[in-house]
């Protein structure tokens, strides 16, 4: 079987770094796979040459470039795939265009539920039609895409979450010697992407409402919105004590070192980056939303503060610090659903059913 995995760009990020994942197995798995984004190159393309994985790249100049469906249609027309699958809408409505022109069958893929581009739903609305499958990594999405995208819900399939590699969690002192931070602080660390649905802005204002303990936070990752984060903490009172690590390859070291994970995103689907905070069994506050309170379930395994209030999130987080115990019962119970349902081999399984599904 020959597959087209598409994207809609190869920066690092949740997304593209779950895409590099899957054709990586897949290829184990004997697959032939091609990797692909609409701009151009990025980090991951890198990655993926490093692990034997061919990419290619349709060099988008923006959102509104139309030639870059044109050259779209010629990789698809060089490499014949059996089937394109694509991630993201930019990639979802130009991998069903070409897989017209090309008769090739196209699934689908939304990674969040969005709601600052409404018209990313109309586009969705528009040529899902021209699809043969949906994928998506939460019961909470699903919903979303059906109602929302208007997607026959035959057609969504639900693939189970998971992580691969495994973190690898080091002993809590040598993660902080490693990382220069004191014994007896209290750490919140974050892992991401910085855009503005990740509200990172709060994330200042929240550590500096906890100036006085004082907590030190570790904001693992870069994106569009590092220049304003970074200006925010020039004139903060709290500057001292937050640590902007940039792209990091010891993210388990950095949540090994850490007494709380704060995650208040306005917006998500299963974000890798709270997997892995569980995974290490970091007690994980978060934002009130249906992507988290999934992952929460109904036992608690995280704590949840609705609205936008820094306050409330610095109240949460100074509860964990104050409490022991439900820090470590939270952390606990985050790491025993972790350990029992985030494998990679159901996720590699569950996609090559749908795949199988679709060219049966």
């Amino acid at each position: 079987m020959r597959v087209m995995l598409l994207v809609t760009d190869f920066q690092r990020g949740g997304t593209p770094l779950r895409i590099a994942r899957l054709a990586r197995g897949l290829a184990v798995a004997g697959l032939e796979v091609h990797a692909g984004c609409l701009a151009p190159p990025g980090p991951v393309s890198g990655d993926l040459a490093a692990a034997g994985i061919p990419t290619f790249a349709c060099h988008a100049r923006g959102p509104h470039d139309l030639a870059t469906f044109w050259r779209l249609t010629r990789h698809v027309r060089r490499l014949r795939p059996d089937l394109i699958h694509a991630t993201l809408t930019h990639a979802n409505v130009a991998a069903r265009l070409a897989g017209l022109f090309e008769g090739i069958p196209v699934i689908g893929s939304t990674a969040t539920i969005e709601l600052e581009r409404r018209w990313h739903g109309w586009a969705e609305r528009v040529t899902g039609g021209l699809e043969q499958a949906h994928l998506v990594g939460s019961h909470v999405v699903a919903e979303h895409v059906v109602r929302a995208f208007r997607r026959p819900r035959q057609r969504v399939h639900v693939v189970p979450p998971s992580l691969d590699p495994w973190p690898q969690s080091v002993e809590r002192r040598v993660a902080r010697w490693t990382l220069g931070l004191p014994d007896d602080a209290f750490v919140v660390a974050w892992a991401g992407r910085f855009d503005p649905v990740k509200r990172l802005d709060l994330m200042v204002a929240c550590a500096e409402r906890l100036a006085d303990i004082p907590a030190w936070f570790l904001l693992a990752g870069d994106g569009p919105q590092r220049p304003h984060v970074q200006r925010l903490l020039d004139h903060s009172p709290a500057r001292s004590h937050v640590q902007l690590l940039g792209w990091r390859d010891d993210v388990p070291t950095i949540l090994s070192a850490a007494d709380a994970f704060l995650f208040p995103s306005l917006t998500e689907g299963m974000p890798n980056a709270v997997l892995e905070a569980m995974a290490c069994g970091v007690a994980i506050v978060g934002s009130d939303i249906p992507a988290l309170r999934e992952l929460a379930g109904d036992e608690g395994r995280l704590r949840l503060v609705a609205g936008d209030d820094p306050a409330d999130f610095a109240v949460a987080l100074r509860q964990l610090r104050e409490n022991e115990t439900q820090r470590r019962t939270l952390a606990g119970r985050a790491a025993t659903w972790a350990c029992e349902n985030l494998r990679f081999e159901a996720t590699l399984a569950a996609i090559r059913r749908v795949y199988e599904h679709v060219l049966g």
